[in-house]
């Protein structure tokens, strides 16, 4: 039996609850001022500092207990893009007991009521323009219009802001009532690209120790300092952000900027006024950062690190962006399953394009299709054991019985091969996007990475055709061209034998390009390969009409 364990030292959990934790006295908060800003607003420049939040969620946590009524284990739905007072919210709630269940803010109606539904949640807070839909979705499934909250300091139409909610008295901690290891904090809803969004239950627990054990590991390499400033545009609502810029960023006291919603210029901007230390990307921003030409206009040497996650970002692009960007770029791995990153690479030496090493706790094997555990090497599924393992799905036993083995170990759907060489591992890809070629295994990032590494190619998506003639996929190319480029056939074929010169034989885009204008990703940056198959089921439902017309 081949299991990998981490080589950081073993962390001591607390028994504390988020707020607790992040709020008594400890090594970090007790070093740094607690008047220095820790939010700041990225348009209007408001600052909250990490006195002001601890004070602010304290007595917004008693007003949701004696004000609204709010009880422990209630869930709270949350749908907005990110607000400079975002993580007050969360924490306020974490702080009366209840569980968050935070969402995207462009889902559909429908979308909407499946995670309020499945939530169980009994509350919601949103931004006023979603207030139409969400009283919508609110009366099918019971909730009370003074159970709606807005963001501001106003009142809109039925819904009190959370302002107005405040307490003068600030509520006590650490919370004895609350369980860490059994009681929900987040529900957090995966991005659903392969299907309906599951209910992620994650406990106290759960992002205490990913905290800590993450906290660990970085401070080890070297990865954080006490004048760190982050950047913020990741949503507030995936497991990414939240870790990260929240969470992490609060307990080491890292001011983080604030953006609401994402524009190249405008993060540039950001970037050079207030000397940012660390990004925290996804591939598509990072391709961004690579090849646009409004990057040179801005000094961004502050920057120090660039952190990628949330998809593969391949060896072509990390060497592209630091051409431009002369700081260290790594790579992490996790899941909303994972209470986020669970191995991370190194800024003080690894290879280029790997993931990274496992932080404190983790264990992980690889299996083949069969279950049969893998060694050093070879290709297999990743399965994880750790304090920051999901506690299951909620309300989806199916789920969870195809995610969790009889001994416990968590299927995270990805390939992964751990270098003997480099003592890294390397995420492939996910099992479901595997394209097989008569019987061969192709792993669509590879072919993307490749690609997005020629001069003429902005973005990329590879998925597998089916090709009934030949009774297997075919690995086809979905291709945004530089804004300098001209799809044309001639470029096309370029570009197949471009990617002909650099593969095996199997690997070749027999399924050929098609140049489209965007491709379809959810907010987290990962590409919904979906939307790609049904615009290959369209194509072909066309070219069937148009067969039938000719006969």
């Amino acid at each position: 039996m081949v299991i990998y364990k981490s080589s950081c030292h073993p962390v001591d959990i607390p028994k504390l609850d988020i707020f607790s934790f992040l709020f008594t006295p400890n090594d970090q908060n007790s070093s740094i001022s607690h008047d220095r800003p820790l939010l700041i607003d990225a348009e209007t420049g408001k600052t909250f500092s990490y006195a002001q939040v601890r004070s602010l969620s304290r007595k917004l946590a008693t007003g949701w207990k004696e004000n609204v009524g709010l009880t422990k284990g209630q869930v709270v739905a949350v749908f907005a893009p990110n607000q400079v007072d975002h993580a007050i919210l969360y924490f306020s709630l974490l702080a009366a007991g209840c569980t968050i269940s935070p969402g995207n803010p462009n889902y559909t109606e429908d979308e909407f009521h499946h995670q309020v539904h499945t939530s169980g949640a009994t509350a919601i807070v949103t931004i006023p323009s979603l207030l139409p839909v969400l009283t919508k979705v609110a009366d099918k499934n019971g909730i009370p219009k003074d159970r709606m909250f807005v963001f501001g300091e106003k009142q809109v139409e039925h819904a009190l802001s959370f302002a107005q909610v405040t307490s003068k008295n600030e509520i006590a901690f650490p919370d004895r009532r609350i369980d860490p290891e059994n009681d929900l904090a987040f529900i957090m809803f995966s991005s659903g690209t392969t299907g309906v969004a599951k209910g992620v239950m994650l406990s106290h627990s759960n992002f205490v120790s990913q905290v800590l054990s993450v906290m660990t590991f970085e401070k080890e390499d070297g990865a954080i300092r006490d004048n760190d400033i982050m950047l913020s545009f990741l949503p507030y609502y995936h497991i990414f952000g939240l870790t990260t810029l929240i969470l992490r960023a609060t307990y080491a006291m890292i001011p983080v900027v604030v953006m609401s919603k994402f524009d190249l210029k405008r993060y540039c901007e950001l970037i050079q006024k207030y000397k940012v230390t660390i990004a925290t990307l996804v591939p598509p921003i990072a391709v961004l950062l690579a090849k646009s030409p409004i990057v040179p206009n801005y000094d961004l040497t502050s920057l120090r690190m660039i952190t990628s996650g949330a998809a593969p970002l391949g060896k072509e692009h990390i060497e592209q962006l630091y051409q431009r960007i002369k700081a260290p770029v790594r790579q992490g791995y996790g899941l909303s399953e994972s209470c986020s990153g669970f191995i991370y690479q190194s800024i003080q030496a690894g290879d280029v394009g790997a993931t990274g090493r496992l932080v404190s706790h983790a264990l992980v094997k690889l299996v083949d299709p069969d279950g049969n555990e893998l060694g050093d090497d070879q290709p297999g599924e990743l399965l994880l054991k750790g304090p920051y393992q999901m506690k299951g799905y909620i309300n989806n036993q199916k789920a969870n019985e195809e995610t969790f083995t009889a001994d416990g170990w968590m299927r995270t759907g990805d390939v992964a091969k751990y270098d003997s060489k480099t003592g890294e591992f390397y995420i492939v890809d996910r099992i479901k996007e595997l394209i097989k070629y008569k019987g061969l295994q192709v792993a669509p990032a590879e072919l993307e990475s490749l690609l997005v590494g020629h001069d003429q190619v902005a973005d990329c998506c590879v998925v597998g055709v089916y090709d009934a003639a030949q009774a297997t996929e075919l690995p086809r190319a979905y291709i945004v061209l530089q804004a300098s480029a001209h799809p044309s056939d001639a470029l096309a074929q370029e570009l197949m034998d471009y990617i002909t010169n650099k593969v095996v034989n199997h690997k070749k885009l027999r399924g050929g390009i098609r140049f489209v204008d965007a491709i379809p990703k959810s907010a987290a940056g990962k590409i919904l390969r979906r939307e790609i198959k049904d615009w290959i089921k369209k194509e072909e439902q066309e070219n069937m009409t148009q067969v039938r017309a000719k006969l």
